[in-house]
């Protein structure tokens, strides 16, 4: 009979490792569902998308999140912390804003995603669309902002 030794594996990666990592998997999983969910048409599609948002609302207002400038603090800090985003924020309790140096999550879906240049340019008009579907779940409106090829700016006003 053979002796089996055990070994217990512990957390070694760095910060930035689990930032890639977690960006890898989950725009892998997204591409993954994207490519079954398009099969099924469009209401599937937006089913799904409704899906994702509830989630994402969900989890922001368990933050207790009340104003412009909570939101995008928020949402920096979520993507920084778990994506390696950086991002920078100002505003105000009326109107702030959030704008992308870099962003963790769209890097790894152009990576591992595999997208053309058109689905780049869909997944960007999806993006604005549930931009402003998100924040008419907190009462605000927001707006997108593309500049260059990676700077994203998102702005949310109290309505």
């Amino acid at each position: 009979m053979t002796t089996a030794t055990k070994t217990l594996i512990e957390s070694k990666w760095n910060t930035q490792k689990i930032h890639e990592e977690t960006a890898r998997l989950l725009a892998s999983q997204w591409m993954a569902a994207y490519g079954v969910i398009c099969k099924h048409g469009e209401e599937a599609i937006k089913e799904f998308e409704t899906v994702k948002r509830q989630e994402k609302v969900a989890y922001f207002k368990a933050l207790k999140v009340t104003t412009p400038i909570e939101l995008v603090k928020a949402m920096a800090e979520f993507e920084a912390n778990v994506f390696g985003s950086k991002i920078e924020i100002w505003g105000d309790e009326k109107e702030a804003s959030m704008s992308y140096k870099t962003c963790g999550m769209w890097e790894a879906l152009k990576k591992y995603g595999h997208m053309n240049k058109e689905q780049e340019e869909k997944m960007g008009a999806q993006f604005e669309n549930c931009t402003s579907l998100f924040a008419k779940e907190f009462g605000f409106k927001g707006e997108t902002k593309f500049e260059g090829e990676n700077c994203v700016t998102l702005t949310f006003t109290k309505a």
